[in-house]
């Protein structure tokens, strides 16, 4: 008897060391994800400053996703490599080039989240896997010319709500919400895409450059709406809060 009591013992002593260890890590990883995003932000302001203005790029429409996309000079202006090369790491172009995909998925590199779920094979070095992507609802096409636009930080007309970067969902990800969807690592993403990777929450980097942390369910309903200002969130995705999101 007095075995089993000591046995049982232990065994709650361990789950509450390992409950305090998970406890611990998710509290580093949420830290460490907070400054890469502030950090990103940094870059953000960098760049409009440099270019008049103008916010960078989504993404590269040419030819998808893949490492020799992200090195066409047409990408030039996107944010994966007009942001990265301005806080001088090599930009996701010049990794391509360099054929060092491993480089992207290093801890120090400004675009490896801590608490993703990257694939543990090397099918994550078959392309660029993005655990941060940028708002889709900023670049939109013109419906009489087919053109989208880049916008500018000036179009911008709530940035103290509007958000530029957000944790974007993978293929691993859990969703918070039964709505939610798009969890293709992408290095663009809308509202459904976002990612609670922290205890059901997730990082949305703003246009002022502040951070917060929030659940899917503020953002969007269980039947996929995104919330507006008027239904009670505190978040915007267009330029202007009167577009519609959705």
């Amino acid at each position: 008897m007095e075995l089993l009591v000591a046995i049982s013992i232990l065994m709650v002593l361990a789950g509450l060391t390992m409950q305090v260890m998970k406890s611990g890590r998710e509290k580093a990883h949420l830290a460490r994800a907070t400054q890469k995003i502030k950090d990103l932000g940094s870059a953000f302001v960098s760049y409009t400053t440099e270019s008049g203005g103008k916010l960078p790029r989504e993404n590269h429409s040419g030819s998808g996703d893949t490492w020799e996309a992200a090195a066409e000079e047409e990408a030039s202006e996107v944010w994966y490599n007009a942001l990265v090369w301005r806080m001088s790491y090599k930009s996701v172009g010049e990794i391509g080039q360099d054929a060092k995909p491993e480089l992207f998925y290093e801890d120090s590199y400004p675009l490896f989240v801590p608490g993703a779920p990257y694939p543990q094979s090397e099918k994550k070095y078959k392309q660029p896997m993005y655990a941060i992507g940028m708002n889709s609802r900023l670049q939109r096409r013109e419906n009489d010319t087919g053109h989208k636009p880049q916008g500018t930080l000036a179009s911008i007309q709530a940035p103290v709500n509007t958000v530029i970067f957000l944790e974007r969902g993978m293929p691993k990800d859990q969703k918070v919400v039964r709505s939610q969807a798009n969890f293709s690592a992408s290095p663009k993403a809308g509202p459904k895409a976002f990612a609670a990777r922290h205890n059901q929450r997730g990082l949305l980097l703003f246009a002022d450059g502040h951070v917060e942390v929030k659940s899917p369910m503020e953002i969007i309903t269980g039947s996929g709406k995104v919330k507006t200002l008027e239904e009670g969130s505190s978040v915007v995705w267009t330029l202007d809060p009167d577009d519609d999101p959705n």
